[in-house]
């Protein structure tokens, strides 16, 4: 599995250098909210934005594989406490006389 995963990055990777290099010679004007560029060139765009885009999902990916860690840490804490709880009243010596019926019979 692990070398699939290589192989689709390296492919990815040359899908993309392959891209950025058929829009080496292009410049274009940027114009952003607040500021405003002159002639950068259409690769840097594109290797920005999706470094950007690759950066936020992977912070978002990781604020949820921690957040789930977390719940899955409070109910394995919550299992064993009820397990314990569980076990303890399981060993609670029973009362004798519960069965005794007001004939003295069993």
């Amino acid at each position: 599995m692990r070398l699939v995963k290589i192989f689709g990055i390296i492919l990815i990777n040359l899908v993309l250098v392959y891209f950025l290099a058929q829009n080496a010679g292009e410049k274009v004007d940027l114009n952003l909210l607040f500021l405003s560029y002159e002639n950068v060139p259409v690769f840097l765009i594109i290797l920005f934005s999706l470094s950007i885009g690759i950066l936020s999902g992977f912070l978002s990916a990781v604020i949820v594989v921690l957040s789930l860690k977390s719940q899955t840490r409070s109910l394995k804490d919550k299992n064993r406490l009820l397990t314990d709880e569980l076990n303890d009243l399981r060993n609670v010596a029973i009362d004798e006389g519960i069965y005794d019926t007001e004939d003295g019979d069993l």
